[in-house]
């Protein structure tokens, strides 16, 4: 692999430009993309014309995952209510004594398990499925869409959040939908197909956590 330094050039698609520029490697402050956190100086590709960032040189890589993994200290998201209804409903179907604070570890299980089996390519059609059968439902009974929301908010350890930022990469999903999405795969998983090795699974967890 060519290591690349500052002054180099080359050439890359700009999607402010919309055409193939020149560009030139230099040091920078890159902001993620969810607007959380930032990667200070790192080489990357600027654009000549319109001086924005058009490529990550893959010796970049690791020092932006670290950045963002360390910024990641909470996953916060304003989801609608349903959704942490339909968790919650999973994690009662697991387990009758279930609380709330196993939200996490239900989500943190997920995370993994779809990176290990690189299933988050799954998550983008699963989670448009779970969207129609809720609109069929709430169309059948004749009752109108609601816009109840409810806050999620979990403090995560180096491990879910390494997960959770490789899913984030994988879907180019934002928090919030990947979020959606994940739980939508758990209804799946629990309430609609039940199972059986995945709720056992999920009973042991339970029953460590205690």
């Amino acid at each position: 692999m060519n290591i690349l330094f500052e002054g180099d050039t080359g050439q890359a698609l700009c999607e402010r430009c919309q055409a193939l520029v020149a560009m030139h490697y230099t040091r920078r402050d890159v902001p993620f993309s969810d607007g959380l956190g930032v990667a200070r100086d790192i080489l990357v590709g600027v654009c000549d014309g319109c001086d924005t960032v058009v490529a990550i040189p893959p010796q970049s890589t690791p020092a932006i995952r670290e950045a963002r993994k360390q910024q990641l200290k909470s996953i916060e998201a304003r989801l609608p209510a349903v959704y942490l209804d339909v968790l919650d409903a999973a994690m009662q179907a697991v387990s009758s004594e279930a609380g709330a604070h196993l939200r996490k570890l239900f989500l943190a299980h997920y995370f993994h398990w779809l990176v290990q089996a690189r299933q988050g390519a799954g998550l983008q059609p699963g989670h448009e499925a779970f969207v129609q059968a809720l609109d069929a439902q709430r169309h059948q009974r004749g009752l109108p869409a609601s816009g109840a929301t409810r806050r999620l908010s979990m403090k995560v350890n180096a491990h879910m959040a390494e997960d959770f930022l490789t899913l984030l990469g994988q879907t180019r999903m934002s928090q919030t939908e990947l979020l959606k999405a994940v739980i939508a795969r758990i209804q799946m998983d629990v309430l609609e197909a039940r199972d059986p090795q995945v709720i056992e699974t999920l009973q042991r967890l339970t029953r460590v956590a205690g």
